[in-house]
């Protein structure tokens, strides 16, 4: 039987590694956790060849070599996110289109989250193209309606779906080694975050959690973090790390992350590192993820609309920035959060979710191994 020729634009299933870390770091655009959104498409799917838009000159060479394209997405429904090359491009083939992981980002989840017109134009165009769009979550759906799109399709981040098989069980959090926790955080996040105060003293909190008991921090876009790491970072980019965490001395700071630091350049290395950990604790929703698709406990930070969302559909375990008191937080009330967290309903929940996204597959004519 003839392979399916796939047009895979979005996300990138892994990197190169071996290289200065820069060059990786472009590759994965810009977010070593988009590596995770590309592989839970690849990684599932059978009886096709890849196509990269590199490959192609343009709409009309689409046509020709490409059976249908198919886009690990991410959060594009966000006013500063224009998407208009991609709906030019798409309009003017013929081809199906498939589009997985689509998510709204809003600082507030009491609203509708406004989208960039022209990244409305692509997705009615995806819309008309598809049986369905697979949306990250209950919110997204809430949005595209709004907008007039309703055959969607709730199915969570394709980065769930990246081992091919759900966990059967999460090991036990309750008698968790401090010393074996990973750590993940992010200055960046803290832009869209619903509290960005208090998500600074959180991040604080976790880095002091860090620091006391030497765990790794696992980077995915701290490019000045990485830097750090690399010895490559200007004097600048190292005063913006220890500007945010100032309730440490600079040296402290800088000394932990060129200490500390990992990134990865393929989901089987990150996988692997993590699965032999006791757990995972921070706001990088992909990182946490990468536990618990590999068994290992994992407590989220849920401070924006985009956590929120991925931590309500599965059922992983979450604190809400809201719901913390900045006088509360300190690195022991945070273990005494992840000990207390029960992991139950994300192992049901993610049985019900590969079910439906096999259905989703099966849909959209594309063989799985699901």
């Amino acid at each position: 039987m003839k392979k399916k020729r796939i047009l895979l634009w979005g996300a990138l299933p892994e990197v190169p590694k071996n290289e200065p870390f820069e060059l990786s770091f472009r590759r994965s655009g810009n977010n070593f956790g988009n590596m995770l959104i590309g592989n839970g498409v690849v990684s599932v799917l059978t009886d096709c060849e890849y196509v990269a838009m590199s490959q192609l000159s343009g709409p009309e060479e689409a046509n020709e070599k490409c059976d249908h394209i198919v886009i690990p997405a991410a959060n594009f429904l966000w006013k500063g996110f224009d998407f208009g090359y991609m709906a030019d491009f798409i309009e003017a083939t013929n081809l199906p289109v498939t589009i997985v992981g689509l998510g709204a980002q809003s600082h507030d989840r009491s609203m509708v989250s406004e989208v960039h017109p022209n990244t409305l134009r692509l997705v009615k165009i995806i819309s008309e193209r598809s049986p369905s769009l697979g949306v990250r979550g209950f919110y997204t759906a809430e949005v595209l309606a709004a907008n007039g799109i309703l055959n969607v399709e709730v199915l969570g981040c394709p980065s769930l779906y990246t081992k091919g098989t759900p966990p059967s069980q999460i090991k036990s959090n309750k008698n968790v080694l401090v010393s074996d926790l990973v750590v993940n955080f992010s200055r960046r996040v803290s832009s869209h975050s619903f509290e960005p105060t208090t998500l600074r003293m959180i991040e604080n909190a976790l880095l002091k959690l860090a620091v006391k008991n030497n765990l790794p921090f696992i980077a995915q876009d701290e490019l000045e973090e990485l830097a750090i790491s690399n010895k490559t970072a200007e004097p600048d980019a190292a005063k913006m790390v220890a500007k945010y965490f100032d309730e440490f001395v600079d040296k402290a700071v800088l000394d932990y992350f060129k200490s500390n630091t990992h990134y990865f350049c393929n989901v089987s290395d990150w996988s692997s590192f993590m699965a032999i950990r006791s757990g995972c604790i921070g706001s990088r929703l992909h990182g946490n993820i990468v536990a618990m698709i590999n068994g290992v406990p994992g407590l989220t930070i849920a401070h924006d609309s985009r956590t929120l969302e991925m931590c309500a559909l599965t059922g992983a375990p979450y604190m809400h920035v809201k719901e913390l008191a900045i006088n509360d937080l300190s690195p022991d009330f945070l273990v005494e959060r992840f000990i207390e967290a029960d992991f139950g309903l994300f192992v049901s929940n993610m049985n019900i979710l590969f079910r439906r996204y096999k259905d989703f597959l099966g849909d959209h004519s594309l063989a799985n191994i699901l």
